[in-house]
């Protein structure tokens, strides 16, 4: 049995130097690693729901919004009117559902798009995921979380940082349970 074994061992190590060039051996130190930067999407969600750059879109949209119902009412449009009176509430549950479940954060980070590369050099990781998006991580894998980071960039006051220290010691709530008071 154990000249068999030897005999398998050569025959594989034989095919192996002949699809590998001299030059082609592949050491482990020579694989590429990826460096994957996680974070808390509440956070991030509850930096932006608490910063002025949301005060200020928030005004914009609110003001877009009344002009669009004047013009439904004044055309007598009550379908549109209805449509546009369902939009408060529906972004309002957006940001529950973001900042108290998983929900994706994509219209939050867009809005600091420009600074990722940045905050994603800073930390020294190759790409940046919600660690809610995470379906699986080999044991070796390198995670490093950047939630701080990027929360950073919504210029956070003290108050707001406990609020997501706070949300961040627990789990997400699901969203089939995150409600109107949530």
């Amino acid at each position: 049995m154990k000249t068999l074994d030897s005999r398998i061992g050569m025959l594989l190590g034989s095919l192996l130097a002949l699809t590998l060039g001299a030059g082609d051996v592949v050491r482990e130190e020579d694989q590429p690693t990826v460096v994957v930067g996680t974070f808390d999407s509440r956070a991030v969600a509850v930096a932006y729901i608490r910063s002025d750059a949301f005060n200020e879109y928030l005004r914009g949209q609110q003001a877009d919004i009344e002009r669009a119902i004047e013009r439904a009412r004044s055309a007598g449009d009550r379908e549109l009117l209805t449509d546009l009176e369902a939009l408060g509430p529906a972004m309002q549950q957006r940001t529950h559902h973001q900042g108290f479940g998983n929900a994706p954060v994509d219209d939050i980070l867009a809005r600091i798009e420009d600074e990722l590369p940045g905050i994603a050099q800073e930390a020294g990781v190759d790409v940046i995921v919600s660690k809610w998006s995470l379906a699986y991580r080999a044991p070796a894998a390198a995670l490093v979380d950047v939630t701080e980071l990027l929360v950073a960039e919504f210029e956070p006051d003290e108050r707001t940082l406990r609020m997501i220290r706070e949300l961040c010691e627990t789990e997400p709530v699901p969203l089939d349970q995150i409600s109107e008071d949530h």
